[in-house]
């Protein structure tokens, strides 16, 4: 069938660990193509309660990197009431309009994060859009539990792992606010008065201390290691 194809094919591209604005960008230019989306986010639940913005794609204001507390994120409309409503048999709950999804994310029957998406019209509700919605489900739950949920959760065997280890210098610092704030490495060159070439090799030091592979996972363990 078709749509077996095409999860398939969304899960052997997501097993080579792609970065996460690439897949926000694939989910709207790619897999929920025909439906017309113009962004979606992919956004990470906290065991504390706070929620995170991982990736998004489309949107001109950036939430990328945003923790909200437990409050917010539930008032967020129609985000948190939606994500709230969703079930594990039925991942998929929709704005009265009808032009907003907020589809679950789970691993081992827990609600991880969700993935919001915004089109461009209202929709009708059809049987393959109802199994679109769970595969996207299944297949970045899946993505994440591989590649970031142990280390957004942050467990003390992490937090507590050679902390002598994991401290940064004041320009590693620096580098990471700015990288934390979405800015280029030729922004933050400027700002810092350094080159170009000692941005990005500072950079890829952050990486390695942090246990990290990109900006965004970058931004978010600093934030929970209070770096930043």
């Amino acid at each position: 069938m078709p749509e077996q194809s095409a999860l398939r094919r969304m899960l052997e591209w997501l097993s080579y660990l792609p970065p996460l604005e690439s897949v926000a960008r694939s989910v709207a230019l790619d897999y929920l193509a025909s439906y017309n989306p113009i962004h979606s986010m992919i956004w990470h639940l906290n065991k504390n309660g706070t929620c995170v913005c991982l990736a998004q794609y489309g949107e001109i204001e950036s939430y990328v990197g945003r923790v909200y507390s437990a409050m917010e994120w539930r008032a967020l409309e129609p985000v948190g009431q939606s994500a709230l409503n969703a079930t594990k048999e039925d991942v998929m709950t929709w704005s009265k309009d009808r032009e907003f999804v907020v589809i679950n994310l789970y691993a081992q029957n827990l609600l991880i994060g969700f993935l919001t998406v915004r089109f461009a019209k209202a929709l009708d509700e059809t049987q393959k859009l109802i199994l679109d919605g769970a595969d996207c489900s299944r297949a970045i739950s899946l993505y994440l539990a591989l590649r970031f949920h142990e280390k957004l959760e942050m467990g003390a065997e992490f937090r507590n792992q050679k902390e002598e280890e994991r401290n940064l210098t004041a320009r590693q610092l620096a580098i990471l606010q700015g990288l934390s704030e979405a800015k280029t490495n030729h922004q933050i060159s400027k700002e810092l008065g350094f080159s170009v070439s000692t941005i990005r090799h500072e950079t890829m030091r952050i990486y390695e201390l942090l246990e990290v592979s990109d900006r965004v996972e970058a931004a978010v363990v600093g934030r929970r290691l209070n770096f930043i």
